[in-house]
């Protein structure tokens, strides 16, 4: 029996170090998307004042329990803005990657036919088309309605497609909101 385990011993050290070793062709492990689940949509009137602010937030997700949508402030009418959105998953703030990769990014402002507001984008990419962290709001009479904020992730740029129109866009939606207004 000595002698059977010794002639065994050196396959089952071979058989130990062949399955032990790491394969180095295994792939590198793939950074998670982050899920955006909270959007800000901050209004501060020209020329200062008290903002306009619609904020949504859904810590779980999909499912689970239900968004909160808070909102602050009063939208005036016949009145401009500066808009500025902000975008995060739970303490981390995602408008830092969507500038580092601004062009791969675009955000997207429709409102409904009741809602007397117009979105013009303000800021630009890297290769000068828009980008819509920050717009400028101008809200006309006194109204109710909505408006959904969309942030598409490698929408096509070239043509520049407009700020109402996010399906002439293409490209993935990374979060999608919409916000009851009202313009008093």
């Amino acid at each position: 029996m000595t002698n059977r385990f010794l002639f065994l011993s050196p396959f089952v050290l071979l058989l130990l170090l062949l399955t032990g070793c790491k394969d180095d062709d295994d792939p590198l492990p793939v950074n998670p998307e982050e899920e955006i689940n909270s959007v800000t949509l901050t209004l501060t009137p020209t020329g200062g004042g008290d903002a306009y602010v619609l904020s949504f937030s859904d810590p779980d997700g999909d499912g689970g329990n239900a968004p909160d949508f808070n909102t602050t402030g009063t939208l005036a009418a016949n009145s401009t803005y500066t808009g500025l959105v902000q975008f995060a998953d739970g303490d981390e703030d995602i408008n830092v990657e969507i500038m580092d990769e601004d062009e791969e990014h675009q955000v997207f402002y429709v409102t409904s036919s009741g809602l007397g507001a117009t979105f013009t984008y303000d800021d630009m990419d890297e290769d000068g088309a828009p980008l819509g962290l920050v717009t400028n709001v101008a809200t006309g009479a006194a109204g109710s309605g909505t408006v959904t904020v969309t942030l598409r992730h490698e929408p096509n740029k070239d043509p520049i497609v407009a700020i109402g129109n996010p399906g002439g866009a293409g490209g993935e939606t990374d979060v999608e909101v919409t916000f009851d207004v009202t313009v008093q």
